[in-house]
């Protein structure tokens, strides 16, 4: 059985005047484990996509299955990690790790050692303690991972997690969460404006076009890739060509748009 299903979602917004489609008939699925990057031109419905498959938003068409159960029944198998990282100011790091069980009304005790140890994972085991404001934006982003990961998700989606980081943060936390994740076999969805970013995580990118969005095309990261940490696999020799093909790809299609 396929572990997620997207399976002909559309998503139609009307107004008194106006009539906007911003997804039609898209279809995929991801297996147990993959790690998958949605990507395409702005307004193609990347994050609307993501929003749906979260189900924080009904589609106005299709649905989408979670080891064979629609996602609306599911949503507490799923981790959400963002740009921003949306912690409590006036709460501990440790207390915004602990806030999913939290809300969850999941009193095990285990879950502070649980979170203890995912926030040593992360190399900010002592930060635990101290409060948001005094930590830099990648070790905030380390934190978000952290409470993310607490509930022990099926799957996770990523909403251009890093896109608010310089450059060397960045690579920083691509190897931290490509490494977290295949430690933990999670599955996961990745929604970024870079390419080299996707190359660099994922197993398959999906290329979505725009007006409506649709899927335009689908790659397959070569495996020599997959096996290598994301700063390895940006230095890899098959790096570059197959950069070039995804990108002139993207180009195609934003020059028929223009």
């Amino acid at each position: 059985m396929t572990f997620l299903s997207v399976k002909n979602i559309s998503q139609q917004y009307f107004s008194h005047n106006s009539y906007t489609k911003a997804l039609e008939n898209i279809c995929f699925d991801v297996s147990e484990g993959q790690f998958l990057s949605l990507i395409g031109p702005s307004g193609c419905g990347k994050t609307t996509l993501l929003s749906i498959i979260a189900g924080l938003i009904t589609p106005t068409a299709g649905k989408v299955l979670l080891e064979g159960k629609e996602m609306a029944k599911e949503k507490l198998q799923i981790g959400y990690m963002l740009q921003q990282d949306y912690l409590f100011p006036w709460k501990t790091i440790m207390e915004n790790v602990l806030l999913g069980p939290h809300i969850q009304k999941n009193r095990d005790p285990s879950l502070k050692e649980k979170a203890e140890q995912l926030l040593e994972e992360m190399g900010i085991g002592q930060t635990k303690n101290s409060y948001p404001n005094h930590l830099s934006g990648g070790m905030r982003q380390r934190v978000s991972l952290a409470r993310t990961m607490i509930t022990d998700p099926k799957l996770l989606l990523l909403d251009e997690p890093f896109s608010a980081l310089d450059y060397q943060t960045k690579l920083k936390l691509e190897n931290l969460v490509a490494s977290t994740l295949k430690t933990y076999k999670k599955t996961s969805i990745l929604v970024t404006h870079d390419i080299e970013e996707a190359i660099a995580m994922s197993d398959t990118i999906i290329l979505l076009s725009s007006n409506p969005g649709k899927i335009h095309s689908t790659f397959t990261v070569p495996e020599e890739l997959q096996n290598m940490t994301p700063f390895e696999a940006r230095h890899h020799t098959t790096f570059p060509s197959f950069f070039k093909k995804v990108w002139k790809e993207m180009e195609n299609l934003e020059s028929k748009a223009g």
